[in-house]
Protein backbone atom coordinates (compact mmCIF):
# COMPACT_ATOMS: atom_id res chain seq x y z
CA UNK A 1 0.00 0.00 0.00
CA UNK A 2 1.40 3.60 -1.32
CA UNK A 3 1.63 6.79 0.70
CA UNK A 4 -0.91 7.92 -1.74
CA UNK A 5 -3.33 5.32 -0.62
CA UNK A 6 -3.46 5.83 2.39
CA UNK A 7 -5.17 9.06 2.71
CA UNK A 8 -6.74 8.00 5.81
CA UNK A 9 -3.88 7.95 8.14
CA UNK A 10 -1.64 11.10 9.52
CA UNK A 11 1.41 11.24 7.03
CA UNK A 12 3.86 11.30 9.99
CA UNK A 13 3.96 7.59 10.66
CA UNK A 14 6.80 5.81 9.35
CA UNK A 15 6.66 5.40 5.40
CA UNK A 16 10.33 4.48 4.38
CA UNK A 17 9.01 1.28 3.19
CA UNK A 18 6.18 2.96 0.51
CA UNK A 19 8.92 5.53 -1.03
CA UNK A 20 8.00 6.70 -4.16
CA UNK A 21 11.26 6.87 -5.89
CA UNK A 22 12.38 10.41 -7.87
CA UNK A 23 13.88 9.16 -10.84
CA UNK A 24 14.20 13.01 -12.29
CA UNK A 25 17.86 13.82 -13.18
CA UNK A 26 18.57 17.02 -10.22
CA UNK A 27 21.71 17.31 -8.77
CA UNK A 28 24.64 19.29 -8.21
CA UNK A 29 26.82 20.09 -11.70
CA UNK A 30 30.41 19.70 -10.78
CA UNK A 31 31.50 22.96 -10.60
CA UNK A 32 28.83 22.95 -7.95
CA UNK A 33 29.88 20.20 -6.24
CA UNK A 34 33.67 22.07 -6.27
CA UNK A 35 32.23 24.89 -5.19
CA UNK A 36 30.45 23.93 -2.51
CA UNK A 37 32.66 20.66 -1.34
CA UNK A 38 29.53 18.51 -0.77
CA UNK A 39 29.82 15.04 1.41
CA UNK A 40 31.33 15.75 4.52
CA UNK A 41 29.35 15.10 8.06
CA UNK A 42 30.72 18.83 9.07
CA UNK A 43 28.26 20.38 6.29
CA UNK A 44 25.02 18.30 7.27
CA UNK A 45 22.56 19.03 9.68
CA UNK A 46 19.73 16.68 10.61
CA UNK A 47 16.42 17.88 10.66
CA UNK A 48 14.30 17.68 14.12
CA UNK A 49 11.76 15.70 14.39
CA UNK A 50 9.42 17.97 14.64
CA UNK A 51 9.50 22.05 15.19
CA UNK A 52 7.29 25.35 14.74
CA UNK A 53 4.93 24.39 11.73
CA UNK A 54 6.05 21.44 10.44
CA UNK A 55 6.61 17.55 11.52
CA UNK A 56 8.66 14.68 9.92
CA UNK A 57 7.10 11.80 8.46
CA UNK A 58 10.50 10.48 6.67
CA UNK A 59 12.94 7.82 8.71
CA UNK A 60 15.94 9.90 11.09
CA UNK A 61 18.63 8.26 9.01
CA UNK A 62 17.35 10.59 5.69
CA UNK A 63 16.60 13.49 7.61
CA UNK A 64 20.28 15.19 7.12
CA UNK A 65 20.47 18.37 4.84
CA UNK A 66 22.61 21.04 4.42
CA UNK A 67 22.21 23.48 7.27
CA UNK A 68 21.15 26.01 4.86
CA UNK A 69 18.79 23.73 3.29
CA UNK A 70 17.31 23.25 6.73
CA UNK A 71 17.04 26.98 7.85
CA UNK A 72 15.40 27.42 4.44
CA UNK A 73 12.97 24.49 5.26
CA UNK A 74 12.98 25.88 8.91
CA UNK A 75 11.80 29.01 8.18
CA UNK A 76 9.38 28.55 5.20
CA UNK A 77 7.79 26.39 8.01
CA UNK A 78 7.63 29.45 10.81
CA UNK A 79 6.04 31.58 8.30
CA UNK A 80 3.77 28.71 7.90
CA UNK A 81 2.54 28.34 11.25
CA UNK A 82 2.13 32.21 11.23
CA UNK A 83 -0.57 32.06 8.40
CA UNK A 84 -1.90 29.17 9.78
CA UNK A 85 -1.73 28.88 13.36
CA UNK A 86 -4.10 26.32 14.20
CA UNK A 87 -2.51 23.53 11.38
CA UNK A 88 -2.10 21.49 9.28
CA UNK A 89 1.64 21.67 10.26
CA UNK A 90 3.70 21.07 7.16
CA UNK A 91 4.63 17.34 6.46
CA UNK A 92 8.55 17.35 6.06
CA UNK A 93 9.66 13.92 4.51
CA UNK A 94 13.04 12.68 3.05
CA UNK A 95 16.04 14.93 2.84
CA UNK A 96 19.56 13.14 2.31
CA UNK A 97 21.45 10.60 4.38
CA UNK A 98 24.03 12.08 7.07
CA UNK A 99 27.37 12.08 4.90
CA UNK A 100 24.89 12.40 1.44
CA UNK A 101 25.57 10.14 -1.49
CA UNK A 102 23.44 7.27 -3.49
CA UNK A 103 19.99 7.17 -0.94
CA UNK A 104 17.36 4.54 -3.07
CA UNK A 105 15.36 4.21 -4.57
CA UNK A 106 15.82 7.61 -5.31
CA UNK A 107 18.07 9.22 -7.96
CA UNK A 108 18.24 12.63 -6.29
CA UNK A 109 18.42 12.62 -2.65
CA UNK A 110 22.61 12.56 -2.30
CA UNK A 111 23.70 16.27 -1.79
CA UNK A 112 21.77 17.37 1.18
CA UNK A 113 19.59 19.93 -1.39
CA UNK A 114 16.45 17.91 -1.52
CA UNK A 115 13.78 17.78 0.64
CA UNK A 116 10.02 15.74 0.22
CA UNK A 117 6.82 17.66 1.51
CA UNK A 118 3.17 16.64 2.18
CA UNK A 119 0.71 18.44 0.22
CA UNK A 120 -1.49 20.63 2.26
CA UNK A 121 -5.20 19.00 3.70
CA UNK A 122 -8.13 22.00 3.40
CA UNK A 123 -8.74 21.17 6.73
CA UNK A 124 -6.67 21.00 10.09
CA UNK A 125 -5.80 16.71 9.46
CA UNK A 126 -2.34 16.15 8.67
CA UNK A 127 -2.67 13.03 6.62
CA UNK A 128 -1.90 12.04 3.65
CA UNK A 129 -2.95 13.23 0.01
CA UNK A 130 -2.85 13.05 -3.62
CA UNK A 131 -3.53 16.60 -5.65
CA UNK A 132 -7.02 14.93 -6.59
CA UNK A 133 -8.48 13.97 -3.27
CA UNK A 134 -11.22 15.67 -2.23
CA UNK A 135 -9.66 16.96 1.24
CA UNK A 136 -6.63 18.07 -0.77
CA UNK A 137 -6.18 22.13 -0.72
CA UNK A 138 -4.99 23.51 -3.77
CA UNK A 139 -5.15 27.01 -2.63
CA UNK A 140 -2.76 26.08 0.94
CA UNK A 141 -0.70 23.72 -1.44
CA UNK A 142 0.12 27.45 -3.55
CA UNK A 143 0.91 29.10 -0.42
CA UNK A 144 2.96 26.72 0.64
CA UNK A 145 5.08 26.96 -2.64
CA UNK A 146 5.21 30.23 -2.71
CA UNK A 147 6.67 30.41 0.94
CA UNK A 148 9.38 28.14 -0.60
CA UNK A 149 10.12 30.00 -3.65
CA UNK A 150 10.69 33.53 -1.34
CA UNK A 151 12.71 32.49 1.13
CA UNK A 152 15.24 34.43 2.11
CA UNK A 153 18.29 31.87 2.36
CA UNK A 154 18.55 29.76 -0.52
CA UNK A 155 17.73 30.06 -4.35
CA UNK A 156 15.05 27.25 -5.44
CA UNK A 157 16.28 25.37 -7.92
CA UNK A 158 12.82 23.40 -8.92
CA UNK A 159 9.85 22.35 -6.89
CA UNK A 160 8.34 19.10 -8.88
CA UNK A 161 4.45 18.33 -8.19
CA UNK A 162 1.50 17.21 -10.74
CA UNK A 163 -1.10 19.74 -9.59
CA UNK A 164 -1.45 20.79 -12.89
CA UNK A 165 -3.66 23.99 -11.84
CA UNK A 166 -0.51 25.40 -9.44
CA UNK A 167 2.11 27.58 -10.27
CA UNK A 168 5.85 27.46 -9.65
CA UNK A 169 6.18 23.54 -9.63
CA UNK A 170 7.16 20.99 -12.67
CA UNK A 171 4.83 17.81 -12.80
CA UNK A 172 6.96 14.90 -12.63
CA UNK A 173 6.41 11.03 -12.79
CA UNK A 174 6.49 9.84 -9.02
CA UNK A 175 4.87 13.39 -7.78
CA UNK A 176 0.97 13.19 -7.44
CA UNK A 177 0.89 12.82 -3.13
CA UNK A 178 4.31 15.22 -2.25
CA UNK A 179 6.22 18.27 -3.63
CA UNK A 180 10.11 17.33 -4.14
CA UNK A 181 11.87 20.78 -3.47
CA UNK A 182 15.39 21.49 -5.11
CA UNK A 183 17.34 23.77 -3.27
CA UNK A 184 20.73 25.66 -4.77
CA UNK A 185 23.09 25.28 -1.98
CA UNK A 186 24.54 28.56 -0.54
CA UNK A 187 26.99 30.06 -2.46
CA UNK A 188 25.65 28.72 -5.48
CA UNK A 189 23.24 30.69 -8.06
CA UNK A 190 20.66 29.52 -10.87
CA UNK A 191 23.68 30.54 -12.92
CA UNK A 192 24.88 26.80 -13.20
CA UNK A 193 21.89 25.87 -14.73
CA UNK A 194 22.40 28.96 -17.81
CA UNK A 195 22.96 27.08 -21.13
CA UNK A 196 25.59 29.01 -21.58
CA UNK A 197 28.12 27.16 -20.17
CA UNK A 198 29.55 24.21 -22.79
CA UNK A 199 28.13 20.72 -23.21
CA UNK A 200 25.04 19.50 -25.03
CA UNK A 201 21.96 21.58 -24.74
CA UNK A 202 18.76 19.45 -23.48
CA UNK A 203 15.44 19.28 -21.85
CA UNK A 204 16.13 19.19 -18.33
CA UNK A 205 14.38 20.25 -15.22
CA UNK A 206 14.43 23.21 -14.55
CA UNK A 207 15.06 23.98 -18.31
CA UNK A 208 18.44 25.20 -19.72
CA UNK A 209 18.02 28.79 -21.18
CA UNK A 210 20.39 31.76 -22.28
CA UNK A 211 22.20 32.67 -25.23
CA UNK A 212 23.22 28.97 -26.66
CA UNK A 213 19.28 27.76 -26.52
CA UNK A 214 18.27 31.23 -28.26
CA UNK A 215 20.89 30.61 -31.12
CA UNK A 216 19.67 26.80 -31.23
CA UNK A 217 16.23 27.72 -31.57
CA UNK A 218 16.94 30.61 -34.33
CA UNK A 219 19.40 27.96 -36.20
CA UNK A 220 16.15 25.63 -35.72
CA UNK A 221 14.21 28.47 -37.35
CA UNK A 222 16.59 28.95 -40.42
CA UNK A 223 15.86 25.49 -41.74
CA UNK A 224 11.94 25.87 -41.90
CA UNK A 225 11.04 24.19 -38.38
CA UNK A 226 7.95 26.35 -36.55
CA UNK A 227 9.18 27.54 -33.23
CA UNK A 228 9.20 30.77 -30.64
CA UNK A 229 12.54 32.28 -29.91
CA UNK A 230 12.84 32.59 -26.36
CA UNK A 231 16.02 31.07 -25.16
CA UNK A 232 14.39 28.41 -22.87
CA UNK A 233 15.15 24.77 -23.99
CA UNK A 234 11.35 23.60 -22.90
CA UNK A 235 9.13 20.69 -24.54
CA UNK A 236 8.24 22.82 -27.74
CA UNK A 237 12.49 23.40 -28.12
CA UNK A 238 12.84 19.57 -27.91
CA UNK A 239 10.29 18.88 -29.89
CA UNK A 240 12.34 20.88 -32.68
CA UNK A 241 14.88 19.39 -32.26
CA UNK A 242 13.62 15.62 -32.84
CA UNK A 243 11.76 17.24 -35.43
CA UNK A 244 15.14 18.08 -37.56
CA UNK A 245 17.01 14.82 -35.96
CA UNK A 246 14.37 12.52 -37.94
CA UNK A 247 14.22 15.27 -40.39
CA UNK A 248 17.97 14.57 -41.61
CA UNK A 249 18.73 11.01 -40.35
CA UNK A 250 20.22 11.19 -37.15
CA UNK A 251 19.93 10.29 -33.76
CA UNK A 252 16.61 10.95 -32.52
CA UNK A 253 17.16 11.64 -28.63
CA UNK A 254 16.14 15.69 -28.39
CA UNK A 255 20.04 15.91 -27.85
CA UNK A 256 21.36 19.04 -29.34
CA UNK A 257 25.07 18.03 -29.27
CA UNK A 258 27.92 17.80 -31.45
CA UNK A 259 26.43 16.54 -34.25
CA UNK A 260 23.36 18.00 -34.21
CA UNK A 261 24.38 21.53 -33.37
CA UNK A 262 26.87 20.46 -36.90
CA UNK A 263 24.33 19.15 -39.29
CA UNK A 264 22.31 22.91 -38.14
CA UNK A 265 25.41 24.88 -39.35
CA UNK A 266 25.86 22.27 -42.34
CA UNK A 267 22.60 23.13 -43.57
CA UNK A 268 22.37 26.34 -42.75
CA UNK A 269 25.45 27.22 -44.63
CA UNK A 270 25.12 25.17 -47.83
CA UNK A 271 21.33 26.03 -48.53
CA UNK A 272 20.54 29.07 -46.20
CA UNK A 273 22.61 31.85 -48.30
CA UNK A 274 22.04 34.15 -50.98
CA UNK A 275 25.49 36.04 -52.48
CA UNK A 276 26.96 35.00 -49.47
CA UNK A 277 24.40 36.29 -46.78
CA UNK A 278 22.79 33.63 -44.17
CA UNK A 279 19.10 34.00 -44.81
CA UNK A 280 18.13 33.58 -40.98
CA UNK A 281 20.64 36.20 -39.90
CA UNK A 282 20.26 39.46 -42.15
CA UNK A 283 19.64 42.69 -40.38
CA UNK A 284 20.15 46.19 -41.45
CA UNK A 285 23.21 45.97 -38.96
CA UNK A 286 24.97 42.94 -40.94
CA UNK A 287 24.04 44.87 -43.94
CA UNK A 288 26.51 48.35 -42.51
CA UNK A 289 28.72 45.38 -41.01
CA UNK A 290 29.21 43.63 -44.42
CA UNK A 291 29.54 46.98 -46.41
CA UNK A 292 26.87 45.39 -48.31
CA UNK A 293 24.58 46.67 -51.34
CA UNK A 294 20.95 44.80 -51.78
CA UNK A 295 19.19 46.14 -55.17
CA UNK A 296 15.44 46.61 -54.33
CA UNK A 297 13.64 47.31 -57.59
CA UNK A 298 13.07 43.81 -58.41
CA UNK A 299 9.67 42.75 -57.32
CA UNK A 300 10.00 39.30 -58.72
CA UNK A 301 12.88 37.84 -56.58
CA UNK A 302 15.80 38.98 -54.30
CA UNK A 303 16.76 38.71 -50.32
CA UNK A 304 13.76 41.51 -49.45
CA UNK A 305 11.54 39.17 -51.28
CA UNK A 306 12.83 35.98 -49.65
CA UNK A 307 13.92 37.02 -46.32
CA UNK A 308 10.53 38.18 -44.43
CA UNK A 309 11.88 39.03 -40.85
CA UNK A 310 14.25 41.28 -42.82
CA UNK A 311 11.47 42.97 -44.39
CA UNK A 312 9.37 43.09 -41.55
CA UNK A 313 12.59 45.24 -40.17
CA UNK A 314 12.56 47.60 -42.71
CA UNK A 315 8.80 48.14 -42.94
CA UNK A 316 8.30 48.77 -38.83
CA UNK A 317 10.59 51.69 -39.48
CA UNK A 318 9.06 53.37 -42.76
CA UNK A 319 5.98 52.82 -40.71
CA UNK A 320 6.94 54.55 -37.83
CA UNK A 321 8.22 57.42 -40.15
CA UNK A 322 4.98 57.84 -42.32
CA UNK A 323 6.02 56.54 -44.95
CA UNK A 324 3.71 52.97 -44.89
CA UNK A 325 0.55 51.91 -43.58
CA UNK A 326 1.59 48.30 -43.38
CA UNK A 327 3.80 45.92 -41.55
CA UNK A 328 3.25 42.24 -43.31
CA UNK A 329 7.14 41.20 -44.45
CA UNK A 330 5.22 40.67 -47.92
CA UNK A 331 7.85 42.73 -50.17
CA UNK A 332 5.95 44.54 -52.92
CA UNK A 333 5.18 47.87 -54.59
CA UNK A 334 4.28 49.67 -51.70
CA UNK A 335 6.96 48.95 -49.65
CA UNK A 336 9.53 49.42 -52.97
CA UNK A 337 8.24 53.29 -52.87
CA UNK A 338 8.40 53.73 -49.59
CA UNK A 339 12.22 52.56 -49.25
CA UNK A 340 12.30 55.43 -52.60
CA UNK A 341 10.81 58.15 -50.52
CA UNK A 342 13.06 57.43 -47.47
CA UNK A 343 16.07 57.65 -49.18
CA UNK A 344 14.89 61.24 -50.96
CA UNK A 345 13.87 62.27 -47.33
CA UNK A 346 17.17 61.81 -46.19
CA UNK A 347 18.76 63.00 -49.52
CA UNK A 348 20.65 60.09 -49.82
CA UNK A 349 21.68 58.61 -53.69
CA UNK A 350 22.82 55.37 -55.34
CA UNK A 351 19.62 54.58 -57.01
CA UNK A 352 17.40 51.76 -56.15
CA UNK A 353 19.87 50.33 -53.23
CA UNK A 354 19.95 49.63 -49.69
CA UNK A 355 23.77 49.75 -48.93
CA UNK A 356 25.12 50.43 -45.66
CA UNK A 357 24.59 54.43 -45.44
CA UNK A 358 20.79 53.62 -46.09
CA UNK A 359 20.88 51.03 -43.47
CA UNK A 360 22.23 53.17 -40.92
CA UNK A 361 19.33 55.85 -41.57
CA UNK A 362 17.18 53.48 -41.12
CA UNK A 363 18.59 52.02 -38.09
CA UNK A 364 18.73 55.64 -37.02
CA UNK A 365 14.98 56.25 -37.44
CA UNK A 366 14.32 53.06 -35.76
CA UNK A 367 11.51 53.31 -33.59
CA UNK A 368 12.55 53.54 -30.21
CA UNK A 369 15.96 54.36 -31.04
CA UNK A 370 17.49 56.12 -27.91
CA UNK A 371 15.20 54.86 -26.03
CA UNK A 372 15.68 51.35 -25.92
CA UNK A 373 17.68 49.36 -24.29
CA UNK A 374 20.63 47.43 -25.83
CA UNK A 375 19.74 44.11 -24.50
CA UNK A 376 18.14 41.26 -26.32
CA UNK A 377 17.70 39.19 -23.63
CA UNK A 378 19.68 36.41 -22.11
CA UNK A 379 19.80 34.15 -18.61
CA UNK A 380 18.55 34.93 -15.04
CA UNK A 381 22.13 36.63 -14.08
CA UNK A 382 22.18 38.39 -17.33
CA UNK A 383 18.65 39.69 -16.85
CA UNK A 384 19.52 40.83 -13.47
CA UNK A 385 22.34 42.66 -14.78
CA UNK A 386 20.52 44.60 -17.43
CA UNK A 387 17.92 45.72 -15.43
CA UNK A 388 20.00 46.97 -12.67
CA UNK A 389 21.80 48.89 -15.82
CA UNK A 390 18.45 50.00 -17.62
CA UNK A 391 17.25 51.52 -14.62
CA UNK A 392 20.42 53.84 -13.77
CA UNK A 393 20.31 54.47 -17.72
CA UNK A 394 16.51 55.74 -16.91
CA UNK A 395 17.86 57.87 -13.69
CA UNK A 396 16.86 55.46 -11.07
CA UNK A 397 19.71 55.08 -8.22
CA UNK A 398 18.12 54.34 -5.32
CA UNK A 399 18.75 51.28 -4.05
CA UNK A 400 15.93 50.36 -2.75
CA UNK A 401 13.96 50.81 -5.76
CA UNK A 402 16.24 48.89 -8.31
CA UNK A 403 15.56 45.95 -5.08
CA UNK A 404 11.70 46.88 -5.45
CA UNK A 405 12.15 46.40 -9.47
CA UNK A 406 13.92 43.06 -9.01
CA UNK A 407 11.61 42.08 -6.40
CA UNK A 408 8.75 42.46 -9.05
CA UNK A 409 10.23 40.78 -11.86
CA UNK A 410 11.07 37.47 -9.73
CA UNK A 411 7.56 37.03 -8.42
CA UNK A 412 6.08 38.48 -11.99
CA UNK A 413 8.45 35.37 -14.17
CA UNK A 414 8.65 32.95 -11.25
CA UNK A 415 12.09 33.44 -10.90
CA UNK A 416 12.87 32.84 -14.64
CA UNK A 417 13.82 36.37 -15.77
CA UNK A 418 12.09 36.31 -18.94
CA UNK A 419 9.32 37.90 -20.78
CA UNK A 420 6.19 35.99 -19.80
CA UNK A 421 2.51 36.18 -21.07
CA UNK A 422 -0.20 35.60 -18.59
CA UNK A 423 -1.00 32.20 -17.34
CA UNK A 424 1.85 30.95 -18.91
CA UNK A 425 2.20 28.64 -15.87
CA UNK A 426 -0.54 26.61 -17.11
CA UNK A 427 1.09 25.73 -20.66
CA UNK A 428 -0.31 25.47 -24.02
CA UNK A 429 -3.01 25.58 -25.67
CA UNK A 430 -4.55 25.51 -21.98
CA UNK A 431 -2.88 29.05 -21.16
CA UNK A 432 -4.47 30.41 -24.52
CA UNK A 433 -7.83 29.18 -24.13
CA UNK A 434 -8.17 30.60 -20.47
CA UNK A 435 -6.56 34.43 -21.91
CA UNK A 436 -8.95 34.58 -24.68
CA UNK A 437 -12.04 34.53 -21.47
CA UNK A 438 -10.34 37.85 -20.49
CA UNK A 439 -12.10 40.87 -21.07
CA UNK A 440 -9.16 42.83 -22.46
CA UNK A 441 -8.13 40.07 -24.69
CA UNK A 442 -5.59 40.02 -27.14
CA UNK A 443 -4.02 42.82 -24.64
CA UNK A 444 -3.21 40.38 -21.73
CA UNK A 445 -0.27 40.42 -19.56
CA UNK A 446 3.32 40.41 -21.71
CA UNK A 447 6.68 40.94 -20.82
CA UNK A 448 8.66 41.26 -17.40
CA UNK A 449 5.68 42.99 -15.39
CA UNK A 450 2.86 41.83 -17.83
CA UNK A 451 1.44 44.47 -19.02
CA UNK A 452 -2.67 44.70 -19.74
CA UNK A 453 -5.47 46.54 -21.53
CA UNK A 454 -5.43 48.21 -24.87
CA UNK A 455 -4.67 51.48 -23.24
CA UNK A 456 -1.48 50.50 -22.22
CA UNK A 457 -0.38 49.16 -25.17
CA UNK A 458 -1.33 52.15 -27.05
CA UNK A 459 0.74 54.36 -24.58
CA UNK A 460 3.75 52.51 -25.09
CA UNK A 461 2.87 52.41 -29.13
CA UNK A 462 3.12 56.11 -29.10
CA UNK A 463 6.49 56.45 -26.98
CA UNK A 464 7.85 53.87 -28.71
CA UNK A 465 6.62 54.22 -32.20
CA UNK A 466 6.14 50.15 -32.92
CA UNK A 467 2.49 49.33 -33.17
CA UNK A 468 2.12 47.39 -30.46
CA UNK A 469 -2.15 47.53 -30.66
CA UNK A 470 -1.90 45.76 -33.79
CA UNK A 471 1.53 43.50 -33.04
CA UNK A 472 1.38 43.02 -29.23
CA UNK A 473 3.21 40.18 -29.14
CA UNK A 474 6.23 42.62 -29.72
CA UNK A 475 5.78 43.29 -25.88
CA UNK A 476 7.86 39.31 -25.72
CA UNK A 477 10.88 41.31 -27.06
CA UNK A 478 13.71 41.45 -24.14
CA UNK A 479 14.04 45.24 -24.95
CA UNK A 480 10.68 46.65 -25.24
CA UNK A 481 9.79 44.90 -22.28
CA UNK A 482 12.68 45.64 -20.18
CA UNK A 483 12.51 49.63 -21.06
CA UNK A 484 8.39 49.68 -20.27
CA UNK A 485 9.56 47.75 -16.75
CA UNK A 486 11.35 50.53 -15.83
CA UNK A 487 9.31 53.34 -17.36
CA UNK A 488 5.87 52.14 -16.18
CA UNK A 489 6.99 51.69 -12.56
CA UNK A 490 9.36 54.67 -12.56
CA UNK A 491 6.31 57.25 -14.36
CA UNK A 492 3.74 55.04 -12.47
CA UNK A 493 2.05 54.24 -16.12
CA UNK A 494 0.18 50.62 -14.73
CA UNK A 495 -1.88 51.95 -11.91
CA UNK A 496 -1.08 55.54 -11.32
CA UNK A 497 1.21 55.52 -8.85
CA UNK A 498 4.92 55.12 -9.01
CA UNK A 499 8.25 53.84 -7.06
CA UNK A 500 8.41 57.33 -5.88
CA UNK A 501 4.90 57.17 -4.10
CA UNK A 502 6.01 54.66 -1.68
CA UNK A 503 10.24 54.24 -2.02
CA UNK A 504 12.06 57.33 -1.61
CA UNK A 505 15.60 58.27 0.55
CA UNK A 506 13.48 58.83 3.68
CA UNK A 507 10.87 56.66 3.82
CA UNK A 508 10.60 52.64 2.26
CA UNK A 509 7.19 50.97 2.07
CA UNK A 510 7.91 47.48 0.23
CA UNK A 511 4.48 46.38 0.86
CA UNK A 512 2.21 48.81 -0.23
CA UNK A 513 4.71 49.34 -3.51
CA UNK A 514 3.20 46.76 -4.88
CA UNK A 515 0.09 48.79 -5.86
CA UNK A 516 2.47 50.06 -8.67
CA UNK A 517 1.52 46.87 -10.47
CA UNK A 518 -1.40 44.73 -8.94
CA UNK A 519 -3.31 46.12 -5.80
CA UNK A 520 -1.53 44.70 -3.04
CA UNK A 521 -1.82 40.73 -4.56
CA UNK A 522 1.05 39.00 -3.24
CA UNK A 523 2.44 42.03 -1.50
CA UNK A 524 3.87 40.28 2.09
CA UNK A 525 5.97 37.66 -0.78
CA UNK A 526 7.54 40.47 -3.09
CA UNK A 527 8.24 42.49 0.11
CA UNK A 528 10.35 39.45 1.36
CA UNK A 529 12.03 39.20 -2.43
CA UNK A 530 12.67 43.46 -2.04
CA UNK A 531 14.47 43.37 1.25
CA UNK A 532 16.37 40.44 0.04
CA UNK A 533 17.49 42.15 -3.05
CA UNK A 534 18.32 45.36 -0.84
CA UNK A 535 20.34 43.37 1.59
CA UNK A 536 22.55 41.69 -1.35
CA UNK A 537 22.68 45.50 -3.21
CA UNK A 538 23.86 47.12 0.58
Amino acid sequence: MTLAQETDRPWSVDDHDHEVPCTVDIGLTEEEIEQSSWGTRGSFEQMAASGSGFECYGPPEKRYGRSEVVQAIKHVCAEWAKAFPKGPRIGVGNLSLSKGGAMPPHTSHQQGTDVDLAPIASTEEEIALTWDHPKYSQQRTQKLIELIRNNPIVDVRVILFNDPDVTGAEPWAGHDNHLHVSFFPSGITPKANSSDQQGDLRLVVPNMEGARVRKLQEDLVAVGIDIEVDGIFGPDTDAAVRQFQSDNNLEVDGIAGPVTQAKLAQIIRNTGTRGGTPRGAITLQSVIDQNQAIPFDNLNSGILIDNQNFCTEIQTILRANGFLEVVDGLYGPKTREALRRFKQSRHLGGGDVLGATTAKALLDAKPGSGKLPDWSGGDRKAAIQAIIAEARRQGITNKSQIAYILATVKHETNNTFQPVREAYYLGEPKAENYRQTLRYYPFYGRGYVQLTWDYNYREYSNLLGFDLVNQPDLLMRSDISLFILIDGMKRGVFTGVSLNDYITDSNVDFFNARRIINGTDAADLIEEHAIAWQRNMA
